[in-house]
């Protein structure tokens, strides 16, 4: 037969080796092609070792068969069993309407499933898929049970916290990392330091944490607010959910947690860390609704945002008076170690030259917006198109690099999600782009953002994210600016 098939075979690490090795799986699909008539190639065997069935865009080899779909390099897929192709309901039944899209037929050898016999209203491979999906949900549920056992044990599961190291499951106290870590709670307890000063004053001293180049806030915040250091150990504190195929973790609310007391031995008192943690108060991030150039400036330097910093004088007459300077959020954050030090300038100030500099350009706009923006959408356009080309030829190498391991799964997992990311905000634009109604809508905010600049508003954000690409500050001020419209 001529039919270029392919052979899927795939062993996770929920320790089912032994039933469904690779080698199994691939004298399965061999047996049945050579019954069936079929020349066996070697080179038709495309696999996914070590990888969970569960997040089927994790997986570089099923990723490489949809793509050969695609490009008509394949008219037919076989495998051992459905929960070889995946554990998910959803994700088996997105793959198989993907194949059967692109004419590709698709077999289930364990099951029977050929998509060739089965008609339009045969439940057989959703309901295989549907067991499938429980027995995976049933193993994760084993799993969690027997990692609260060890823990219920004293044995510490996950990464291992800076101050301990781990000898036979059980965490032990690594003396000079623990220092440190008393240190950070003697300053912030006794001496009343603020997370800000307690980082700066860590990366002055040089004492970097795990895998860390540069101390930063958060790293100083997570070690005061785990209790890990006072000798427990929680555990259910985090679910991991799948979003638009990807997993994701969310953290459960504190009543879902399970807290073992006196797990381990503990680096500092349970009084001091209550006592640090009295005062911490769990807020979402805020923004400055006040702060009309929030994410329009950045850092010269680093590319980070740059931030108000709100501080006060005492006046001669005894009053004080509040003002707000702008500074680098990496440098706020981690101090020199982090970026350099802006020079002073007012919110205010650089609020003002942007209003100035906007109101000169609307003065000085001769062209016809129309022309305008009808150029610029059309040129956008081409340069999306190119861009989300190279990007998916990016992705095809980037499988063969892989494959040819040539890079780690790691890295593959990472440049691809970024691919994959740059590609679907890239088509939500090409999208908006090629709608009739885009040209119109661009001229009036473009025009209803001038008025509003002229105006005595007092809310100017929209106005600036509408004319302003964005800022690029200096260190010593001066400023980079970038329209959204063609400067004449």
């Amino acid at each position: 037969m001529n039919e270029k098939y392919a052979c899927y075979v795939r062993v996770s690490t929920d320790r089912d080796e032994q039933v469904s090795s690779v080698e199994n799986q691939i004298d399965i699909c061999r047996n049945w092609l050579e019954r069936q008539g079929y020349v066996w190639n070697e080179n038709s065997v495309y696999k996914d070792e070590g990888i969970s069935g569960t997040i089927f865009k994790d997986r570089p080899a099923i990723q490489l068969l949809l793509e050969k779909a695609k490009r008509k390099e394949i008219n037919m897929v076989l495998f051992k069993s459905i929960s070889r192709l995946a554990r998910d309901l959803k994700d088996a039944l997105e793959i198989r309407e993907i194949f059967l899209s692109r004419n590709v037929r698709i077999i289930s050898i364990e099951e029977g499933y050929d998509s060739d016999v089965a008609g339009k209203n045969d439940m057989s491979f959703e309901m295989a898929s549907m067991f499938a999906d429980h027995y995976s949900r049933m193993l994760s549920g084993s799993i969690s049970s027997a990692l609260a056992a060890k823990v219920r044990r004293g044995q510490h599961i996950g990464k291992i916290p800076f101050g301990y190291i781990r000898e036979d499951g059980i965490l032990k106290i690594k003396q000079d990392e623990a220092d440190v870590v008393r240190m950070i709670f003697d300053w912030y307890v006794n001496e009343g330091l603020g997370f800000k000063t307690i980082t700066h004053k860590l990366n002055q001293l040089s004492l970097k944490p795990k895998e860390i180049q540069k101390w930063q806030v958060t790293s100083v915040q997570r070690i005061i607010r785990n209790r890990i250091y006072c000798g427990d150990f929680v555990l259910n504190r985090y679910t991991t959910m799948k979003v638009e195929g990807k997993k994701k973790q969310i953290q459960n609310p504190e009543s879902r947690w399970l807290i073992f007391h006196d797990h381990h031995e503990p680096i500092v008192s349970r009084e001091w860390w209550e006592k640090a943690n009295s005062n911490l108060i769990k807020t979402k991030k805020k923004i400055s609704p006040w702060n009309d150039l929030r994410g329009i400036l950045k850092c010269s330097e680093c590319g980070s945002s740059i931030v108000p910093m709100l501080s006060w004088r005492l006046l001669a007459n005894g009053k004080k008076k509040d003002y707000r300077y702008m500074k680098c959020s990496k440098y706020r954050r981690m101090g020199e170690a982090g970026c350099v030090n802006h020079s002073p300038i007012l919110y205010e100030e650089i609020k003002s030259f942007l209003i100035k500099q906007l109101l000169e350009k609307s003065y000085m706009l001769k062209l016809s917006f129309e022309d305008q923006f009808q150029g610029q959408k059309h040129d956008r356009l081409v340069v999306v198109e190119k861009e989300i080309d190279d990007l998916k030829n990016k992705a095809t190498k980037l499988i063969d690099l892989h494959l040819e391991q040539m890079i780690s799964k790691e890295e593959f997992k990472q440049k691809r999600n970024e691919i994959d990311w740059k590609i679907n905000n890239l088509e939500n634009e090409k999208i908006e782009l090629s709608r009739q109604e885009y040209t119109t809508k661009k001229i009036e905010s473009i025009k209803q953002a001038f008025d509003v600049l002229s105006s005595d508003s007092q809310n100017l954000h929209h106005a600036f994210r509408t004319l302003l690409d964005r800022v690029v500050v200096h260190p010593q001020g001066e400023m980079d600016i970038y329209y959204t419209f063609n400067v004449v």
